[in-house]
């Protein structure tokens, strides 16, 4: 554990801050602030809240929800911190030091939980296209106890034998509980990232949509389900649609705050609404829209003549004169007054017919939850896409980047980051670039994927496999994203040579912390201690570290990094100096200088307050630790007084 008289404390992997955070806490925290007297030593006293709530606690065993066996395992889970970290992967990247991009290699629910020191309430839009439950099994580990080891032994990084998945093949209910326990802590963790006025997008079928739909608003509110999206994804169902051919699936849509969000409006372009604004001027198009209206009650006001441009006065026409239908759809005053806005046409009978122009709106439309039109996209076009980057059935039934641009017009903005941790083919990196270059937007995206490995032997695999084993790359579905985020970011830049496109990305892997774990060897005591001093694993590098500082400190895995040489040592700056790292070796002797040096550092970036971390055991390298940690902390403390948020090792 943590010594508090260190003058650069050393943290340890059981320590609070070497893990993802503490979401309980911060439940805690958040009702204490509402209520306080709720909290004594604490912990919550659930009879004083609810006295404090009355008649708005529900205690009855009956009440209205969606349960099933393991969903308080899995929600437990979701608040349980993560130990592991990622691992910077430069060979698998590109244009590392420019991008703001980032694609991560492992299991999305341990992913989310480390991202979100880093990316907490900054996620602006969430696309999912979730497994669907097909009645398969699906590859995320479910093991609670041991979730990161359970993953190393999944992918084959750790033991030689696969473990159990989510899905059972039991009966029905298994297949829904185990797919509910596989998404419901993901979206947990997803709501935690979305920022106030994020918004959220999942993808389904008919099989789970509505215990998607009844989990959705469990977690994000039923105030907070904007729409439900009906997709056209293709024309004609096949064999495998069952009696009715399916030609659809579901787009669920929550926000985070009903009251913050802002759904955009979008500018169609479908054939149906060419046709429909058939007529232009100055550059905008209109249609004429016939003033006179049906009405199942009828108002004499508004039974009136207008004169046309002859002279001959226009009465709303009446099928039946002895039962009037017909009415104008603008008062008197409202035609005199907008007079120059009316259009005076004569039908094929010779009869003046009366039209007002309704201008095609120059901010869009509202969206429609209907998405049917060709611009849309059907799967065949995400399939095509995908074939023509990496060559055919290499992935089955991608999602269209047409479908995809179209709902990041409804929810992003230019500057949104948008997450997808179940990236698949890699289809929202695709669309988001594109819509990029499109718009001049500097939308940003996080992808998420598990290495799920392929299998030769299977049909459905081999030509997957194949076109990996063409690149030298494992046979993992991983792989495939980070190829087809590739080659979709070239063909942008040569489709788009002039456009500014961020079409590089960082990758990541999940891994292990690079902290040792404390696990003493009852028989060799003093063994255990001296390898407790070495408290990194072995072959993890600087930037091992780093990263995990990052992800520690709650800073952005892409902000801009700024280096130095100060005495010699290897410094790093982020966030303007928020963070300060030094990872190298070094001695007493040297301490003065390194001290002094990153102060001055300091004062010329010149943040609010700055973290400052070193490695433990690169502390006192000639032997003299104690000597080195008291100076380098004296000084730092001595210059810096006050902007010193914390000293401390890893």
């Amino acid at each position: 554990m943590t010594n508090a008289n260190d003058p650069i404390p050393k943290i340890t992997r059981d320590d609070e801050a070497a893990a993802s955070g503490n979401l309980v806490a911060d439940n805690i925290a958040c009702l204490k602030a509402l209520f306080p007297e709720i909290v004594a030593d604490g912990k919550i006293d659930f009879d004083v809240l609810r006295d404090l709530l009355g008649d708005a606690v529900e205690d009855r065993e009956e009440r209205y929800g969606l349960n099933w066996k393991g969903k308080r395992k899995a929600r437990a889970f979701a608040l349980t911190p993560s130990l592991g970290t990622l691992r910077p992967a430069l060979e698998d990247s590109v244009e590392w030091d420019a991008t703001r991009n980032i694609l991560v290699e492992g299991d999305n629910l341990e992913v989310l939980k480390i991202l979100r020191r880093s990316y907490a309430g900054k996620v602006n839009f969430i696309y999912i296209d979730p497994p669907y439950n097909s009645g398969n099994d699906f590859v995320y580990p479910d093991n609670y106890k041991d979730a990161i080891g359970q993953y190393l032994r999944l992918t084959g990084q750790s033991g030689p034998d696969g473990e159990a998945l989510s899905s059972e093949k039991e009966g029905v209910g298994r297949f829904h509980t185990g797919w509910l326990n596989m998404i419901y802590p993901r979206l947990l963790l997803s709501k935690e990232l979305l920022s106030d006025d994020g918004i959220i997008m999942i993808s389904i079928d008919d099989r789970e949509y509505e215990r998607l739909a009844m989990v959705g608003e469990e977690i994000f509110g039923q105030e907070n389900h904007i729409a439900t999206f009906v997709w056209k994804r293709k024309a004609g169902g096949g064999d495998d649609s069952g009696h009715v051919a399916a030609e659809h699936e579901y787009i669920l849509c929550y926000s985070k705050n009903e009251n913050a969000v802002n759904v955009n409006n979008i500018l169609h372009e479908s054939p149906a609404m060419t046709a429909k604004y058939n007529k232009s001027e100055n550059g905008r198009r209109y249609y004429l829209e016939r003033l006179d209206k049906t009405s199942l009650t009828y108002n004499a006001s508004m039974d009136f003549k207008i004169d046309a441009p002859d002279g001959t006065p226009i009465s709303p026409p009446q099928p039946n004169p002895n039962h009037p239908t017909t009415i104008w759809r603008w008062s008197e005053d409202t035609v005199r007054d907008r007079k120059d806005e009316i259009v005076f046409q004569k039908d094929k009978s010779g009869e003046w017919r009366v039209y007002t122009r309704t201008w095609e709106s120059l901010d869009g439309v509202t969206p429609r939850s209907l998405l049917t039109e060709k611009e849309h996209g059907r799967n065949r076009d995400g399939t095509q896409e995908v074939s023509d980057l990496l060559g055919p059935k290499v992935f089955s039934n991608p999602k269209p980047t047409k479908m995809l641009s179209h709902i990041l017009g409804i929810g992003t903005n230019k500057e949104s980051t948008v997450l997808d941790f179940f990236a698949g083919s890699g289809s929202t990196a695709h669309a988001t670039m594109q819509k990029n270059a499109e718009d001049g937007g500097h939308r940003r995206f996080i992808l998420v994927q598990i290495p799920e490995s392929l299998d030769p032997t299977e049909n459905s695999e081999r030509a997957a496999t194949g076109f990996l084993d063409t690149l030298n790359k494992p046979r993992n579905i991983a792989e495939l994203t980070k190829e087809r985020v590739r080659r979709a970011g070239a063909k942008i830049r040569k489709e788009r040579p002039d456009a500014k496109v961020d079409t590089g990305f960082r990758v990541y892997k999940l891994a292990t912390s690079n902290l040792k774990p404390w696990q003493p060897d009852a028989e060799d005591l003093e063994a255990s201690i001296l390898d407790a001093v070495d408290n990194v694993l072995p072959g993890r590098t600087e930037d091992d570290l780093l990263v995990e500082l990052l992800l520690k400190t709650g800073i952005d895995l892409t902000l801009p990094e700024e280096m130095r040489s100060i005495a010699g040592r290897t410094v790093h700056a982020l966030g303007g100096g928020t963070l300060i790292v030094c990872l190298s070796n070094v001695g007493a002797d040297d301490a003065e200088a390194l001290g002094q040096g990153m102060a001055d550092w300091v004062d010329e970036l010149d943040p609010v307050q700055t973290t400052v971390y070193f490695k433990d055991t690169g502390l006192g390298a000639n032997g003299n630790r104690a000597a080195t940690k008291a100076n380098l902390a004296a000084i730092l403390r001595q210059r810096l007084g006050d902007r010193i948020a914390k000293i401390a090792s890893i």
